[in-house]
């Protein structure tokens, strides 16, 4: 096994106490490395940059399909590539540990929702979600009251009322053809509860509020396929009305940094490696106005 994979085996067997039932196994086109979680359904696929470079793997598709493989034996797969892992690493922890079921919960009805301004909405995203922040015409926060914050978070005992969860939407855009013309939508662009934490329901008040206050027709958005398989979004009542191909990067070899392959500057860089993520999964949720 490469350092990565090591490295992430070694967490995973000492801090979270947890082994997978198989280190690895075959698929077509997957030269990668595979833990399997039986007890959890949970299938992690390591994408190691060094091996993905020599086999110089260009079937853009191959993640997209190991993905529905394995959910068709009732897996959610989790794609990690090693620069998200070099580079947000305690927020990666994170979000494994939440999908092993390590985490601590707060309960949405110890808490309420208010708009936030960029900055605080920038800090927060940053701080707890995987792709950072974007820019957003409407950021909700929400925040746990003063009282609890000692039963949920004692770190944070004294502080004022602590915000743990934020999501962020785009401007309304009037559809003009179709069936859904002169309907109103707007996009959720961004969700994230603090880290190490789940938000019992608090998704769902967030988008609550968004709804009252702007009274959308509908509300899409995406789910990333590297981690997630839209349940999440299906229990709230969406729908999946698309599936996107995989979207490209250019990743700098030396900084393992990424940049947009639609990049004109960057693309003839000798030091940067194409890669691309699982593609997403589409979603739209209709809201009724009395």
């Amino acid at each position: 096994m490469s350092e990565f994979e090591n490295e992430i085996v070694n967490w995973l067997n000492e801090d979270l106490l947890i082994e997978s039932e198989e280190k690895s196994k075959h698929f077509p086109e997957n030269d990668f490395l595979i833990l399997l979680f039986p007890e959890k359904l949970i299938a992690l696929h390591l994408i190691d940059i060094q091996r993905f470079e020599n086999i110089q793997q260009d079937n853009k598709l191959s993640f997209q399909e190991l993905s529905a493989h394995y959910q068709a034996l009732g897996y959610k797969m989790i794609h990690l590539w090693e620069d998200v892992w070099k580079n947000r690493k305690e927020l990666v922890k994170s979000r494994l540990e939440v999908s092993f079921g390590k985490f601590r919960k707060i309960n949405a009805r110890h808490c309420y929702v208010k708009r936030i301004d960029k900055l605080h909405s920038e800090m927060f995203l940053q701080e707890n979600h995987l792709q950072g922040s974007v820019k957003s015409k409407f950021k909700y926060g929400l925040f746990l009251k003063k009282q609890y914050v000692a039963k949920y978070v004692p770190e944070a005992s004294g502080e004022d009322d602590l915000l743990v969860a934020a999501a962020t939407f785009s401007s309304g855009r009037t559809m003009k053809w179709g069936e859904r013309k002169d309907t109103r939508s707007y996009e959720l662009l961004r969700f994230a509860g603090l880290k190490g934490f789940v938000v019992i329901g608090g998704f769902d008040k967030l988008l609550k509020a968004f709804a009252e206050e702007q009274k959308p027709d509908d509300v899409m958005t995406y789910a990333d396929r590297d981690w997630s398989d839209g349940r999440s979004y299906e229990m709230l009542g969406f729908e999946k009305t698309d599936m996107l191909p995989p979207q490209c990067y250019l990743l700098d070899k030396n900084t393992f940094q990424r940049v947009s392959s639609a990049d004109k500057k960057a693309e003839n860089e000798h030091n940067l490696l194409k890669v691309w993520n699982a593609g997403s999964i589409k979603y739209r949720k209709v809201f009724r106005h009395e």
